[in-house]
């Protein structure tokens, strides 16, 4: 197994000092793209397990309150008065591993309603080796995994799937998050770059820690970009797969509690975004344990400077764009019960990663952006053959885009794109699921070959499309949605060049 090298004991540091600030990407010679995580022990990422939680990164700043199961079973009292800090578990809140037991899903499992430490467990840390080859004394230690926890109340099957209404309501509250986070002049974007393992599972030595950090603004303009040392031998530093001169680079740079001032003060008060916020959250909470401790806690544990590290965190708002590209996506990943996560792609720093989920932001952000990749998907369906498929709904029916209704959608911005419409915005009302009023229309009947692409497609009220379905209108009216969809169409990719 792997392990850090233990800490000195002597700390010379100068928490004030931005001198390591000049350090830029450019300056590494990065002889291929290092991972973000050396994955040995690795889990995969699971809004059914340990959702944004892990390492023992107790959630601070996410959103949602946090609860504790079961303090009266501590028997130490300073251990009890920091257990005070949080309410008791109400009833009502299950975690997603118990509804699913019942056959039921939270209506989302990226948003969970609260957080809950508990119920305790005791656990045993082995001995560790030391530099004069003896081994430490075992210890045992009473730990409060973290888990997400969601109202029964609001659980559903878990076969049901989101309604195509509720799915694009999702998604929209997805788009109007990437909107809020660009106006706010609070945000910043994060990106963490990490060496170890992020498995509960792992010894507190062997936990995800930083070698590098990296901050921008919303628009992707560097704020802060520092490399780390994070106080692993060289032998488990070359795995990264640095190079020389990026080895060089690490093992001369600060330790983490070199900077963690200067990192704290850059983010307190700010609105975090993360593209994967679970373990890089939890690389910089297991960072902050270190610096303070000279060593780690197993994964759950609480002890008096936790509270001062949760203090800390509390100052900042910690958001994750990867679970909100997942709703903006909108695909449905029915053998999990929850909206499909994009795959991260990695890149040769965490400043990149910071410009990537910049971008993100902008693309969910923007209309032109965001038609243009819903078309583009739509267009991917049919040169796929997936288009004009039978499927049975009470009989035979074709299979539709979701895409192209979804894109359809967003180019009407909520008004009836029939051009002769008397009252387009006929209800400024949204549906009981955030959706439009609107219903997305074949102008050729799909049935008989029409083509089930956006620039074929138009929203109508329910008037418009009750005349263009069972009026008496004469094929110049069909000519005239044909004509506005596609000039709509045309404009809208024209400006997502």
């Amino acid at each position: 197994m792997l392990r850090r090298t233990p800490l000195p004991k002597q700390v010379n540091s100068n928490p004030n000092d931005d001198v390591h600030e000049v350090i830029s990407p450019t300056s590494v010679a990065w002889s291929q793209q290092p991972p973000m995580f050396v994955e040995f022990d690795a889990v995969p990422f699971s809004p059914a397990g340990e959702q944004q939680v892990v390492c023992g990164a107790t959630p601070a700043g996410f959103g949602a309150p946090v609860y504790v199961d079961g303090p009266e079973r501590q028997p130490h009292d300073v251990f009890q008065r920091l257990l005070e800090r949080y309410p008791r578990l109400p009833k009502g809140l299950k975690s997603a591993s118990e509804l699913k037991a019942a056959g039921l899903r939270a209506s989302n499992l990226f948003r969970p309603d609260a957080y809950v430490l508990g119920p305790s467990q005791l656990v045993t840390i082995p001995g560790v080796p030391t530099s004069n080859g003896r081994t430490t004394q075992a210890w045992e230690e009473t730990v409060y995994p973290p888990s997400p926890v969601y109202r029964a109340d609001k659980a559903v099957p878990f076969s049901t799937r989101p309604h195509a209404d509720e799915a694009q309501a999702v998604r929209r509250e997805a788009i109007r998050w990437a909107q809020d986070v660009l106006k706010d002049p609070d945000t910043v974007i994060l990106a963490v770059s990490a060496i170890g393992s992020p498995a509960p599972s792992t010894p507190p030595l062997e936990r995800a820690v930083p070698y590098e950090i990296a901050l921008t603004s919303a628009s992707g303009r560097k704020r802060w970009h520092q490399f780390i040392n994070p106080d692993w031998g060289t032998t488990y530093l070359e795995q990264l797969r640095l190079g020389k001169s990026g080895l060089a680079v690490l093992e001369s740079a600060p330790r983490f509690r070199e900077v963690a001032e200067t990192l704290l003060r850059r983010i307190q008060g700010k609105r975090v975004v993360i593209y994967g916020r679970s373990l890089q959250y939890a690389a910089i909470y297991t960072a902050l344990e270190y610096a303070w401790l000279l060593d780690g806690l197993p994964y759950g544990a609480l002890w008096p400077g936790t509270a001062d590290t949760l203090a800390q965190l509390e100052r900042s708002r910690w958001e994750c764009a990867r679970l909100r590209h997942g709703e903006f996506d909108n695909d449905w990943d029915a053998a999990e019960g929850h909206f499909t996560l994009p795959v991260e792609e990695s890149t040769a720093d965490a400043l990149s990663r910071c410009r990537m989920t910049a971008a993100l932001l902008r693309r969910m952000a923007d209309l032109a952006l965001r038609y243009a990749e819903l078309n583009a998907r739509a267009e991917r369906t049919v040169r796929d053959g997936k288009s004009h498929r039978p499927r049975s709904q009470g009989g035979q029916r074709l299979s539709r885009i979701a895409a192209s209704r979804d894109a359809v959608l967003e180019r009407s911005r909520g008004a009836c794109e029939n051009p002769r419409c008397p009252d387009p915005r006929y209800t400024s009302a949204l549906g009981r699921n955030g959706s439009y009023l609107l219903e997305v229309d074949h102008i050729d009947d799909h049935a008989k070959g029409g083509d089930d692409l956006p620039r074929a497609m138009i929203a109508l009220c329910p008037n418009c499309h009750a005349l263009k379905t069972r009026g008496t209108v004469d094929d110049s009216f069909r000519d005239l949605l044909r004509s506005t969809a596609l000039v709509r169409h045309q404009e809208l990719l024209s400006k997502a060049r």
